[in-house]
């Protein structure tokens, strides 16, 4: 009897210690080498002639209380980003990173799928949350405050999983992680939770961070992502071109990371010329190797559509999937910047920032 008692309680034991052991083993990480795109891991060699921030579907946080003037038409979504993709190859763009993070309108991995199947792209799905003032903070807000939940934690295990297993069941595993923050340097208590999560996500999968920014903050998010033990060759601070200051973008670049002129043809922020003038300093200055360019484009805007007043339509024309390949690389070129460090800019940084180079 006693000996039989013994017996149960040394399975339950060695049950025990082994279920510690299977929780408490590392998050298998990507393979080394390897890119998560939705159609499966690919070499980062293959990635090509990349635009590392863009958006096929977007929707500010609310836009599904209006689903009954404004169903989503999938069929519509997916024509529509056909054709987008269609005028990215032609100028041999061979991938794309969506940059919509999880509490928005727009993520939608089976559409991606879809686009990857039909059309070739290397498409790159994000894990991610976004910005306090304008993401949807109250879901993990509300349970720290009331239950004193550590959500950063909560938000890092998000993460962890949607790249190493994969989105809810649909089969497609993030490939880059994606935050911001909202306004100038300071960045909120949620948005510092956020961040962190991220810096322990990309630690345990080695997939790196891409950021948003608005006209400050980029050195911030840096210093935040570097003091979490981020490896600041797998970051990428965006949207640094809403600022016009080159020392701005000399600043965040002394971190050791990555920038992206990623608003280009939003001339409504900053003139493309403005781009153009500073990208074109920096190579000169020696700084090609840490610069990706892309525009942030919305492909199809989710809800209601908005009656757009012709002048912002006009200051909007060049915000387009092309505009980079057609218009900003030659007047690059015109202003003395390399066919190596055009190349260095849109083919070598966007794979070394998945190799940690």
């Amino acid at each position: 009897m006693n000996r039989c008692k013994f017996g149960k309680v040394a399975v339950s034991g060695i049950l025990s210690v082994l279920l510690w052991l299977v929780l408490a083993a590392p998050v298998p990480a990507i393979e080394a080498g390897k890119v998560n795109t939705v159609l499966g891991l690919v070499p980062a060699e293959n990635l090509g002639i990349t635009l590392p921030h863009e958006h096929f579907a977007f929707a500010y946080p609310g836009w599904f209380a209006d689903d009954t003037m404004a169903p989503y038409d999938y069929e519509a979504v997916l024509k529509t980003n056909l054709e987008v993709i269609k005028a990215a190859q032609k100028y041999k763009i061979a991938t794309i990173i969506d940059a919509t993070p999880n509490d928005t309108g727009g993520r939608n991995p089976k559409l991606y799928k879809e686009l990857a199947e039909k059309t070739g792209m290397n498409i790159i799905c994000s894990t991610g949350l976004y910005t306090e003032h304008d993401g949807s903070p109250p879901y993990f807000k509300t349970r720290q405050v009331w239950y004193g939940t550590d959500i950063s934690k909560m938000m890092s295990e998000l993460f962890i999983k949607e790249i190493t297993q994969g989105i809810g069941k649909t089969g497609v595993k993030a490939g880059v992680i994606k935050c911001g923050t909202s306004g100038g340097g300071k960045i909120s208590p949620y948005e510092t939770a956020v961040l962190k999560a991220a810096a322990a996500a990309q630690k345990a999968t080695g997939v790196p961070i891409i950021t948003h920014t608005e006209a400050a903050g980029g050195v911030e998010q840096a210093e935040l992502f570097l003091g979490e033990g981020a490896d600041p060759k797998k970051i990428m601070i965006g949207h640094v071109s809403n600022n016009k200051d080159i020392e701005y973008h000399k600043a965040i670049l002394a971190k050791g990371v990555y920038i992206a002129f990623d608003r280009i043809g939003l001339d409504i922020i900053t003139p493309t010329d403005v781009i153009i003038k500073n990208v074109a300093e920096l190579c000169k200055q020696g700084y090609a190797k840490k610069i990706m360019l892309s525009h942030d484009t919305v492909n199809v805007w989710l809800g209601r559509q908005i009656e757009t007043p012709e002048q912002v339509l006009k200051a909007l024309a060049n915000w387009r999937i092309d505009h980079v390949s057609q218009n900003v690389l030659p007047a690059l070129k015109a202003q003395g910047v390399t066919d190596e460090q055009i190349k260095t800019m849109m083919v070598d940084n966007p794979r070394n920032l998945f190799l940690g180079k």
